[in-house]
């Protein structure tokens, strides 16, 4: 879930308006959270997104490749191979 992108950024834009909200009630102004976050939709969202999407870090959404054939591993890749225990002595 931390790792989805959609929740990191609703979560950072969250955090954003409450801090306009705490810095707001510092001056005096006592805003409810609907208020708090028109305000700063209003006045900061654009801006904020491109910030994040500028400086956000999303993982490559492109699957993985497919193991080798027959569970051997190519030169020089660093996957783990499950190989068969031989039994007997």
């Amino acid at each position: 879930m931390y790792s989805d992108p959609f929740y990191r950024i609703t979560y950072l834009i969250k955090e954003e308006i409450r801090k306009y909200k705490w810095i707001e009630g510092e001056k005096g102004r006592k805003l409810s959270w609907e208020r708090a976050r028109q305000e700063w939709t209003d006045a900061y969202r654009e801006k904020f997104e491109k910030f994040l999407i500028d400086t956000l870090y999303f993982p490559d959404a492109t699957p993985p490749e497919e193991p080798p054939a027959e569970g051997r591993a190519k030169p020089g890749d660093k996957s783990i191979v499950f190989v068969p225990l031989k039994s007997g002595a």
